[in-house]
């Protein structure tokens, strides 16, 4: 099965999901419903929850979404832009928020601190970023096109901002296919952008 095939039936299989939790946490310190921009939104179900919370909406992601996921989406405040992150020009304080879910992580290593410093100066000041990294405990951790944070790390990339939430969660589970297990570790997190 090809790498875009995988992709798809995972966005069939997400679909349908409520909003991340900790995206749904993230707004309760957004002071401006303006512009945000989720960075790897998959099958759009965090973007779909910022439109109806009133945002314009870019979502950043590799694979070109099928038109049934877009169809009833209002194409005046949502683009959808086919890049990797590392192409993608992020400009420059530009978003109220910025969600990357279960996104980071698929970034090489080698652009890695690059990408998500790009990220942080995409934010207004008073901007909300919220995502997670993959820990060096994930049972993906040996994968070398991906990266992955000690705790240290992980602090330490968000040491030049306000951090509202930051929690280290481990566990035993499955992927969105309902079949294959995996060992999560991630470090989730809330941050402002102060200057």
């Amino acid at each position: 099965m090809s790498k875009r095939a995988n992709w798809l039936t995972y966005y069939a299989n997400t679909k349908n999901r409520p909003p991340s939790d900790l995206l749904v946490k993230a707004l309760e310190y957004v002071s401006q419903k303006g512009r945000a921009i989720d960075i790897g939104g998959g099958a759009l179900k965090d973007s779909r929850y910022l439109l109806q919370e009133g945002f314009e909406v870019i979502n950043i992601d590799s694979q070109k979404l099928p038109a049934d996921f877009t169809r009833d989406i209002d194409k005046e405040r949502f683009q959808h832009v086919v890049s990797s992150f590392e192409k993608y020009v992020f400009p420059k304080e530009a978003y109220d928020l910025a969600s990357a879910m279960y996104a980071l992580p698929f970034n090489r290593p080698e652009t890695f601190d690059r990408v998500f410093e790009d990220v942080k100066k995409s934010l207004r000041v008073q901007g909300i970023l919220c995502g997670n990294f993959f820990g060096d405990r994930d049972s993906w951790a040996n994968d070398p096109k991906m990266t992955f944070h000690t705790l240290d790390r992980a602090k330490a990339s968000l040491a030049d901002l306000e951090v509202l939430f930051f929690k280290e969660r481990e566990w035993g589970g499955m992927l969105a296919d309902g079949v294959t297990k995996k060992h999560w570790h991630i470090f989730e997190f809330i941050a402002r952008r102060q200057e």
